[in-house]
């Protein structure tokens, strides 16, 4: 059989393994793409005050923790055992430590306020948890039971760079961790952690609420859950 016959015949057998090679990727979007969808429409918001997020009870169930780790652990814990969601999205307020602005999607958390040093331990580490300091990676955020208004004076004796600064994230980022729940988190930069900090948030918590519906809009849509 001659060269050319040989390529004559297997041209139908490339066409058909192609054609099956093309069916099976649909096949396999098909089954895929409404699972990653519907993970991505169950979801709650999840913030501190009621203050930050006005308007946007029309995108997902709001679960309102209250200040500081304590209250934002025990609020989300509760919650997620209620809905179940896929997945949280933690939106609020944060102060500035570098020049951060606007809305951040974040990409490191910390315990700011966890400090054993005077035992050996790296301040932003829990004793005996086996835990290190992670790298940086992204927006860091700094959480701490206190409003910061001297960042030098706040971040002293922490090995990591710290962006931003507030008193819920890593509480939220933790418990979802633990009950293996997706977990995003966005913070819009409301004032730059110092002396002016208290006027600043008053002052921007609007502007962030308008940013972070914008977010939802483009990359979220509805929670299907609030149909159920």
């Amino acid at each position: 059989m001659s060269g050319h016959v040989m390529k004559m015949c297997l041209s139908p057998l490339k066409s058909i393994s192609l054609s099956a090679r093309t069916a099976m990727a649909l096949l396999a979007f098909a089954l895929v793409s409404p699972a990653q969808a519907e993970d991505q429409q169950r979801y709650l918001i999840v913030s501190a005050l009621k203050a930050e997020t006005p308007g946007l009870e029309r995108f997902a169930p709001i679960i309102y923790t209250g200040v500081g780790k304590v209250n934002a652990a025990l609020g989300l814990y509760d919650a997620i055992i209620h809905y179940k969601p896929d997945l949280v999205i933690n939106y609020g307020t944060a102060g500035a430590v570098t020049d951060t602005r606007g809305l951040n999607k974040i990409g490191t958390f910390i315990e700011r306020d966890m400090d054993a040093r005077e035992i050996g331990f790296q301040r932003g580490i829990a004793p005996f948890s086996g835990e290190l300091l992670p790298q940086a990676k992204g927006i860091v955020l700094g959480t701490g039971d206190s409003f910061v208004s001297d960042s030098a004076k706040a971040l002293d004796g922490l090995s990591i760079r710290i962006d931003l600064v507030d008193m819920e994230g890593y509480a939220l980022w933790k418990v979802s961790q633990k009950l293996g729940v997706k977990f995003v988190s966005y913070k819009y930069t409301s004032d730059h952690a110092d002396g002016e900090a208290p006027s600043d948030w008053e002052t921007n918590v609007a502007k962030g609420a308008k940013a972070f519906a914008g977010l939802l809009e483009k990359e979220y849509g509805a929670s299907s859950l609030l149909s159920e």
